[in-house]
């Protein structure tokens, strides 16, 4: 064996001694290591093409964060870590209100003192160095108003007719 063949050997023991195994399932969801990756990736394509509404988006997000939790204390050296909390953090980033906004926060925090040496590390201090804002939530869409048409079109108004008045010579009929 050469010196390079038994560094490879090295290497490939300590990912699998350090990174969660296929089959173990995390959070309220019990989700795997590689479905909290796919699910963060599908929620971004779903929230960005309006299949999901921001407040779906969220509490989707935050259940697997829940499974990214327990995933990262039980494997705090998982090589997948990092990218999966910086893909999350920024989708948090992309979505309204203070709650997303510091969740976004806690992950970048969280990246860039666990990974200090990652890309995702250093992309997340300059995201907090920036500043992470808060997006305003949606506003509700306007009801229409309907709109008023000539009287004597034979279409009805949308403003209502004055009431007639009632005189003498009426009620005197009755």
């Amino acid at each position: 064996m050469t010196l390079r063949s038994l560094a490879w050997i090295a290497v490939a023991t300590q990912v699998a001694a350090t990174a969660a195994p296929a089959d173990q399932y995390f959070g309220k969801l019990k989700m795997s290591a590689l479905r909290v990756r796919y699910e963060t990736m599908q929620l971004k394509k779903r929230y960005e093409t309006h299949q999901l509404r921001a407040d779906e988006t969220i509490h989707l997000l935050v259940l697997t964060e829940d499974a990214f939790e327990e995933w990262s204390r039980l494997y705090p050296k998982d090589p997948w870590l990092a990218s999966t909390g910086f893909a999350m953090a920024h989708l948090y980033e992309e979505l309204p209100g203070q709650l997303s906004r510091d969740r976004a926060v806690k992950l970048f925090v969280y990246v860039k003192t666990s990974f200090p040496n990652t890309h995702y590390a250093a992309e997340s201090r300059n995201e907090l160095h920036e500043g992470i804002r808060v997006k305003p939530m949606p506003s509700a869409s306007p009801v229409p108003t309907p709109t008023t048409t000539p009287t004597g079109s034979g279409a009805p108004s949308a403003t209502p007719s004055a009431l007639p008045t009632v005189t003498p010579k009426m009620l005197a009929g009755r």
